[in-house]
């Protein structure tokens, strides 16, 4: 039969499992300060599993960004690029490309910056173009008329059903390189959730235990030190 190592030992001492729950509590849920570092509020057990678990929050989020921008965005970019949408006069729409149902490419057009980093909407650049002219026909006339107020913008809302959308030629490179969906897959992705998640528990052990022997070192080479001081005096 295996042994509880639930249950209180014969001499009344705690189980294995209460030990181990007992000194990872103290070691590394406790706020132990490593006073003979002189790191302040940063010597402490607690900001270091902070910064620690911020890095691992940080590892994902940046590998899912980078997952969904290469295979979801991208999808639309390489669209694009395959149907040689290029210059306004080749842009096409959302339906055109079949991705007339697709929330995130809408959404990315509309309020992001990705897409909107290579993808150009042939409309809002007329929209811009026109706006320009009145701005230039709006400063003549504020010229004649000092008491004019300022040329107030106004920001194009782009229709993700009916624009047209395009690359320029010049970013078709960019395009290219930046949204390639090789070596990019939610399986490595998850892969890599995993390994972040290992060595975030892995570093949880490992730190605390190398900045207790180092504070301890240091604490020991200071009353080394302060012992000669006392008997020089």
């Amino acid at each position: 039969m295996l042994p509880n190592v639930f249950a209180l030992s014969a001499a009344g001492e705690p189980s294995f499992f209460e030990a181990v729950l007992e000194y990872i509590e103290e070691n590394y849920f406790a706020e132990v300060t490593y006073s003979n570092l002189g790191l302040g509020m940063l010597g402490s057990t607690a900001t270091l599993r902070n910064i620690l678990f911020g890095l691992l929050v940080g590892i994902v989020i940046a590998s899912f960004i980078m997952v969904f921008d290469k295979r979801v965005l991208g999808a639309f970019v390489r669209k694009l690029l395959k149907e040689e949408c290029l210059s306004p006069e080749s842009a096409k729409r959302l339906c055109q490309l079949g991705f007339a149902d697709k929330l995130t490419v809408r959404n990315s057009l509309r309020r992001g910056t990705t897409l909107r980093s290579v993808v150009r909407c042939r409309e809002e650049e007329e929209y811009k173009a026109s706006q320009e002219e009145r701005r230039a026909e709006y400063e003549k006339k504020r010229e004649e008329d000092p008491t004019l107020p300022p040329f107030k913008e106004t920001e194009y809302k782009i229709d993700p059903d009916e624009d047209h959308f395009y690359i320029p030629e010049e970013k078709k490179y960019s395009a290219e390189f930046r949204f390639e969906k090789k070596g990019t897959t939610w399986l490595g992705f998850a892969a890599v959730v995993v390994v972040a998640v290992v060595l975030f528990f892995v570093l949880l052990f490992v730190i605390p235990e190398l900045m207790k022997l180092l504070d301890e070192l240091v604490g020991g080479i200071k009353a080394t030190a302060g012992g000669r001081n006392n008997i020089l005096t």
